[in-house]
């Protein structure tokens, strides 16, 4: 068996994608691989630079949504009026939180309802 391996199988064409993606994010904002997730490292003005989630997978899609979201936290850090408007902004558009509504009722409200 010939230990000649001219191509990249799996893993390691994985790997050299990602360190072409990571070139592609724009200043201020870098990716940083954590187990099988994507990290957005970034700093704003009253917080460390630190590595933030943004539930992108370590694949290519993953890489592509990485790539994605990383302009446009950059674009949102460059129009930074308010830091909790910009977290509220991050956790509904980059971390897509549920906003889920608690709409159970009562027995005597589902009552008075019908």
């Amino acid at each position: 068996m010939s230990k000649d391996y001219n191509h990249e199988i799996g893993y390691e064409t994985l790997l050299k994608d990602w360190e072409v993606y990571k070139k592609q994010t724009p200043r201020g904002v870098t990716l940083v691989k954590g187990g099988g997730s994507i990290y957005l490292q970034f700093k704003t003005p009253n917080k460390p630079r630190s590595k933030y989630q943004c539930n992108c997978t370590f694949s290519i899609d993953g890489m592509i949504d990485a790539v994605r979201k990383a302009s446009r936290v950059a674009e949102a850090l460059k129009n930074l009026e308010s830091e909790v408007n910009f977290w509220d902004w991050y956790d509904k558009e980059i971390k897509q939180d549920s906003q889920l509504k608690d709409d159970r009722l009562t027995f005597g409200e589902a009552i008075a309802k019908v």
